[in-house]
């Protein structure tokens, strides 16, 4: 049995894997090294959950989940920021269109993009979007 929080991820790495997949390499909460034959690559983690405060006894609980999404890219020619950009837009684009990870959750919804770069080698983007995941689970159980 899993938790709802890890529910959550395996709903959201769907979405982004199902055809055509974002990109190739799809990882779940994988550290910030990517493989080096991966000059795309996604990564998704839960980092949060929030009950809602005011439940009765026994009632069931509504979570705030944050979900973060990595994106890496790298290029040889271009600035990481360049080379990552069309990869955010896919990622955003994909998790935009079913707000509810098909039914998983009541909504999905953005609550930022943070982004660095590096200059050294290949130069690489990431940026983490962050999500926010409204969903319920029964009192007693997280699952």
């Amino acid at each position: 049995m899993s938790t709802a929080f890890s529910k959550v991820v395996s709903a959201v790495m769907a979405a982004l894997s199902a055809q055509p997949a974002v990109c190739r390499a799809i990882y779940r909460a994988r550290g910030v090294a990517v493989a080096d034959q991966d000059d795309e690559a996604v990564s998704v983690q839960w980092d949060q959950g929030m009950p809602r405060q005011g439940v009765i006894a026994g009632a069931p609980i509504d979570w705030q989940t944050r979900i973060s999404v990595d994106c890496y890219a790298r290029s040889a020619r271009e600035s990481g920021d360049v080379a990552v950009d069309p990869l955010l837009e896919k990622v955003y684009e994909r998790l935009a269109a079913d707000p509810s990870l098909g039914g998983m959750v009541d909504d999905l919804v953005i609550a930022g993009i943070e982004a660095e770069n590096t200059v050294d080698g290949k130069k690489t983007g990431w940026v983490r979007l962050t999500y926010v995941a409204e969903h319920r689970t029964e009192n007693s159980l997280l699952s």
